[in-house]
C-alpha cells in the first residue's frame, strides 16, 4: 500500500522536520497524515509492540493517534511526533506493525526498511546499504524496488506466530515448476477423465477435466478433491492436512454481497495414517470430524472477512490487503490461539490465487484473498518447520486448483451444488 500525500514529505528524517513539513502543509495535508497514521494500524496484523515505555495494541496505538490530532503540531509530545512519524514511514512502505520485533521507535522502523530495501537490491544484483536516506525517502524506495522484485520474485511472508511477527522472503518465481503435472496428480485427474488426452498443455488439460467432472457431477468438487488428496500424499510436501478455500461459485457477478458461509467453499483432506491420537493433548481431541468442521469453519470465517475487509468497511475498502492474501511460511501458531490449536495448525504454508475468468464475453478478476491452498503439519519438531522452500511445492498446487476453479466458473459451474443454489442467482 502506498501512500500520496500533498505535502513535501520526501526529505523528513525525524520528528521536528514532521513537525515543521506540517506546519506549512495546512488542513488538508494535516488531515493526510492522519488518515496516512491510521491506516498503518488498520493493515497491520494483531500486534503487540513495546512503545513509550509499555506494551501497545492497535486500539491504544489509535487511541494515542486520536489524541495527537486534536492538538496542533507543537504540542505534541516527543513521542506523540515519533509514533506519527513510524506509522507514516510504515505506510509509504507498505509495511505492517507485525514486521517490526518488540519495539515500535524510528530508529526499529529504519532498520526494518534498511533491510528490506537491502534484500530486494541484493535479489536485484544491485547490493548496496541506502541507510543514509531520509526515512520517508527510504520508506518510499522500499515500495518502488519492490515492484521490480515482484516481477522475478514470489514475496513469503515468514510468520511466527509465538512472537505475532513477520518477515519477508523472497522465492524466485524460476524455482516454482507447475509444469508438467506429477505421477502421481496426473494419475489422480486419469481417474477423474480416463479419455482426455494427458499430453495436452497443463492448463487446456486441467480446463478438459474440470469440465468433464461438471458434466458429470454438476459441481467441480472431485477435481478440488484430487489436489488436496494428491497434496497430503506428495513425499515432496510432507503435511498431515490440506485445504482448499475460495468462493463456491455464486454471486460473482457481484462478490461485494457475500456474506454468508453457504456462499463459500472449502475442502479438506487429511493424510492416510495420520493418527490423531498421537496429537490429542495439543487438539484438546481426537476427532477428525471436529478438526474438518472447526477447519471449515475458521476458513470460511477468514473468507468472509477478507471480503469485508476488500469490498467493504472492514478494512481499507477496495484497496489491497496483502495480510489476506500473500504466500506464507508459518510456525508456533499454536502458541496463543485455542482455535489454531484445535486443528493443529503448528506449522505450514499457504499461496493465495487470484481467478480470471469470461463470461458472455466479459471479463472478470476477482482478488486472491479470494481463494487459497493451505497445508499443516500438526507437529512440534523443528526438524519439520515448514520452509520457503517447501513453499514452491504449495504454490504449484494453488495454481493447478486456479486453473480448475477458473474453468468452473467459466462453464458457470459450481465446486459444491447445495439445495439454496436457486436462491442465489
Amino acid at each position: 500500500m502506498t501512500a500520496t500525500l500533498n505535502v513535501p514529505l520526501a526529505t523528513v528524517n525525524d520528528s521536528a522536520g514532521l513537525r515543521a513539513c506540517l506546519g506549512a502543509a495546512g488542513e488538508r495535508g494535516r488531515q493526510e497524515l492522519f488518515a496516512a497514521a491510521e491506516a498503518t494500524l488498520t493493515f497491520s496484523r494483531h500486534h503487540w509492540l513495546l512503545f513509550d515505555g509499555e506494551y501497545h495494541g492497535r486500539k491504544e496505538l489509535k487511541d494515542a493517534v486520536a489524541a495527537a490530532a486534536a492538538l496542533p503540531a507543537e504540542q505534541w509530545t516527543a513521542e506523540q511526533a515519533d509514533l506519527l512519524l513510524c506509522l507514516l514511514a510504515l505506510r509509504f512502505a507498505a509495511v505492517g506493525l507485525e514486521q517490526l520485533d518488540e519495539r515500535l521507535t524510528v530508529s526499529t522502523v529504519r532498520d526494518v526498511l534498511v533491510r528490506r530495501l537491502g534484500s530486494y537490491l541484493q535479489a536485484l544484483g544491485h547490493p548496496r546499504t541506502l541507510k543514509h536516506l531520509p526515512l520517508i525517502e527510504l520508506a518510499q524506495r522500499v515500495s518502488e524496488v519492490r515492484g521490480q522484485i515482484e516481477r522475478d520474485h514470489h514475496r513469503v511472508s515468514i510468520i511466527d506466530g509465538r512472537k505475532w511477527y513477520r518477515d519477508e522472503g523472497l522465492l524466485p518465481r524460476s524455482t516454482v515448476e507447475w509444469q508438467p503435472l506429477p505421477d502421481h496428480l496426473l494419475a489422480a485427474f486419469r481417474e477423474l477423465a480416463p479419455e482426455v488426452d494427458t499430453t495436452r498443455a497443463v492448463p487446456e488439460y486441467l480446463a478438459a477435466v474440470t469440465r468433464r467432472v461438471l458434466a458429470e457431477d454438476g459441481e467441480g468438487r472431485r477435481a478440488i478433491d484430487a489436489l488436496v488428496r494428491s497434496a497430503v500424499a506428495d513425499p515432496e510436501l510432507r503435511v498431515d492436512h490440506a485445504t482448499v478455500t475460495c468462493l463456491r461459485g455464486v454471486l460473482l457477478d457481484r462478490p461485494q454481497e457475500l456474506s454468508s458461509s453457504d456462499q463459500f467453499f472449502t475442502h479438506t483432506a487429511m493424510a492416510e495414517g495420520l493418527d490423531l491420537a498421537e496429537y490429542a493433548e495439543q487438539l484438546g481431541h481426537e476427532s477428525e470430524d471436529r478438526l474438518r468442521a472447526t477447519l471449515r469453519a475458521r476458513m470460511i470465517k477468514l473468507k468472509r472477512k477478507a471480503v469485508d475487509n476488500y469490498y467493504g468497511s472492514g478494512c481499507l475498502a477496495g484497496e489491497w490487503i496483502e495480510k489476506a492474501a500473500d504466500n506464507m511460511i508459518f510456525f508456533h501458531e499454536d502458541s496463543h490461539y485455542r482455535g489454531h490449536q484445535t486443528v493443529g495448525v503448528s506449522t505450514g504454508g499457504r499461496a493465495a490465487y487470484e481467478v480470471s475468468y469470461t463470461r458472455e464475453d466479459t471479463a472478470h478478476t476477482l482478488p486472491p484473498m479470494m481463494g487459497d491452498f493451505r497445508v499443516v503439519r500438526l507437529s512440534h519438531d523443528p526438524a519439520r518447520r515448514f520452509t520457503i522452500d517447501d513453499l514452491r511445492h504449495v504454490i504449484r498446487y494453488a495454481t493447478w486448483t486456479k486453473h480448475v476453479v477458473q474453468e468452473t466458473f467459466r462453464a458457470q459451474g459450481v465446486l459444491q451444488r447445495l439445495a439454496t443454489d436457486a436462491e442465489l442467482t
